[in-house]
């Protein structure tokens, strides 16, 4: 009824509807620290859902909605079996686009920056570059889009709280309230400088972990970025953010990226990018006897027309711990197949995809994903 009203508003627009998903399933071995084998089994199925009403000059009306069905079996040590199950909208959105203005309303992706392994601008996705699937729960609320006929660009969007973390936050967004930010991003020279800001209100009390009292704490980011291609690819990510905790060494966040990628000319070509990322937590801003550093490196290269093999490893100075990801991917029209191998040099855990949350960690493991696409 709703979509057959919009279509008698809307005459000489010409309709068209797709139904398509994405089938995924995986299965996961491991050694943990206590010299112990655990395994997950997963299943998981994106169905999408979408109309599209196209219209003289270029004006265009698109509805997508697409779910999330996942299931997962964990062998959580040698006597215990563990089972969830998950049913949920994955993306919910409605679209109203002309040649340089977009609006986009529901639950969307939103992510930014030009940075690929240590984001320091992931503020509202967990987008993880080992993952096939490239997984990332969405977030609701409106964005706007502008682009300029100088190839400038202007995004302002208010999102709706809903008492979870998202990105790299630590402190959830107060239940129910409102969060706005914008970005402008402008050509200079061989790339682009781009420059993003973005309020919220807090409520730390949602996360007994973080030991902090009080609520409805406003928090204020700042971010600049830019990328450029000067032979070698180039870019940077710095983000500043300041909320009013009762602890101060949680008052100043930061976080700044630097980045190179590059491919070798070699066989197919060796494609190499390297990142490093400082983060510092304290009481004032930029304070470097509170800081985290991080550096990655990923090489990858394609081996004919189907396969290609990934190198990706990130390594923690302050813990001197690393991260060691090594993957084969051979991809067809309609089908993936995924197989990674991963070990820790040090005492950690090794973070899981986001779409592989009940994963359990370890020191080492291999892992196979096999994807269908219709």
């Amino acid at each position: 009824m709703i979509l057959a009203s919009i279509y008698a508003g809307l005459p000489d627009y010409a309709h068209a509807q797709q139904f398509r998903g994405q089938f995924s399933a995986w299965g996961i071995a491991l050694e943990n620290y206590q010299e112990e084998f655990d395994a997950q089994i997963g299943i998981r199925y994106l169905p999408e859902l979408q109309w599209r009403f196209a219209g003289s000059r270029a004006q265009q009306l698109d509805i997508t909605l697409s779910g999330n069905l996942f299931r997962s079996r964990s062998l959580t040590d040698r006597e215990q079996l563990e089972t969830r199950w998950n049913s949920e909208f994955y993306r919910a959105w409605i679209r109203y686009a002309d040649r340089r203005f977009e609006a986009r309303f529901g639950l969307q992706k939103i992510n930014f920056g030009p940075a690929k392994l240590l984001r320091s601008l992931m503020w509202f996705d967990q987008l993880d570059p080992r993952d096939p699937l490239q997984f990332t729960r969405g977030v609701t609320g409106l964005r706007l889009r502008y682009d300029c006929r100088n190839l400038a660009g202007i995004w302002l969007w208010g999102l709706y709280g809903d008492g979870e973390t998202k990105g790299l936050e630590f402190a959830p967004t107060r239940d129910s309230s409102p969060e706005i930010g914008g970005r402008f991003q402008h050509p200079l020279g061989p790339g682009e400088l781009a420059v993003t800001g973005h309020y919220r209100t807090t409520d730390p009390s949602l996360n007994p972990d973080l030991g902090l009292t009080g609520s409805d704490i406003p928090e204020y980011r700042v971010a600049l970025d830019g990328t450029w291609d000067v032979g070698i690819g180039l870019w940077f990510e710095t983000a500043l953010l300041h909320a009013d905790y009762s602890a101060d060494i949680y008052d100043w966040q930061t976080f700044q990226t630097i980045g190179a990628d590059y491919t070798l000319p070699w066989g197919n070509g060796l494609h190499i990018l390297g990142e490093h990322m400082l983060v510092t937590i304290s009481d004032v801003p930029y304070d470097l006897d509170e800081k985290i550093q991080n550096s990655g490196i990923m090489l990858s290269y394609p081996i004919g027309w189907l396969d290609q093999i990934t190198v990706y490893s990130i390594y923690n100075w302050d813990e001197a711990l690393a991260y060691h990801y090594l993957s084969w991917q051979r991809t067809y029209d309609r089908w993936v197949f995924h197989l990674g191998l991963y070990a820790i040099a040090g005492n950690g855990n090794f973070p899981a995809f986001a779409g592989q949350e009940t994963a359990s960690p370890g020191k080492r493991g291999v892992q196979l994903m096999v994807i269908f696409n219709h």
